[in-house]
């Protein structure tokens, strides 16, 4: 028996060690498939390897994103979270980050996310009305899709502008701007590593968002790696 053991060992060993080659010599490089942020911004859990995907509810990118994603989250192993960030740099757009928000603070995102971006990609509904510059939410709209998928409309509406959501409106555009966003969806993980499909060796890609999970899997590796 050992002496059959023993070649399957060594095998496997250097199959091992191939792989690891393979790794080292970087499938995906800082620069062209990630960038590494000149600071690494603090993760809410340590214990954890941090997957923050930052998007839009009105970005097309983004809406057509969310099914790789979430199939991408589905087999995510345990040392691994995922958080969503709403980006916000154009007054409509925290009008949508609120209702993100909101809808976290009721307990009823689960249920929410899906219809908000439907609703938005698919219908058009701003839940927002242009007054000049600015634009005020569409209180009723606001209040007939939360009730319409269960969630209390009237408080989701009350929510919209309370304390606890003006702060994370704030904590997100703090996040954006040390992630360092230019633009919808963008991948950073543990909060190191920014990855886009605007970066040169995923820019043009027609599977740059399927791309964009493959290098997250590969800093992941990365991460788990130096965190011994």
């Amino acid at each position: 028996m050992r002496a059959v053991v023993a070649p399957i060992t060594l095998l496997l060993t250097l199959l091992f060690s191939i792989t690891a080659c393979a790794q080292d010599s970087g499938q995906f490089k800082a620069g062209q498939h990630y960038q590494v942020l000149p600071q690494a911004v603090p993760q809410r859990d340590d214990s954890k390897i941090e997957v923050t995907e930052l998007f839009w509810y009105g970005c097309g990118h983004c809406y057509h994103f969310e099914p790789l994603l979430n199939n991408w989250k589905s087999e995510i192993p345990a040392d691994v979270t995922l958080r969503k960030v709403p980006a916000i740099w154009q007054p409509v757009m925290e009008v949508h980050a609120r209702m993100f928000y909101v809808a976290d603070a009721m307990g009823v995102l689960d249920t929410m996310h899906a219809p908000i971006f439907n609703a938005i990609a698919q219908q058009r509904k701003m839940f927002a009305e242009r007054d000049g510059r600015d634009w005020n939410p569409d209180n009723d709209a606001i209040a007939a899709l939360f009730q319409k998928h269960g969630a209390d409309g009237e408080k989701a509406v009350k929510l919209m502008n309370s304390f606890a959501i003006n702060s994370k409106v704030k904590q997100g555009m703090a996040s954006q701007r040390a992630y360092q966003l230019s633009g919808t969806p963008e991948v950073v993980v543990a909060g190191k590593y920014r990855i886009s499909t605007s970066l040169p060796g995923l820019k043009g890609k027609s599977n740059g968002q399927e791309l964009m999970l493959q290098v997250a899997d590969y800093l992941i590796e990365k991460e788990r790696a130096e965190r011994g």
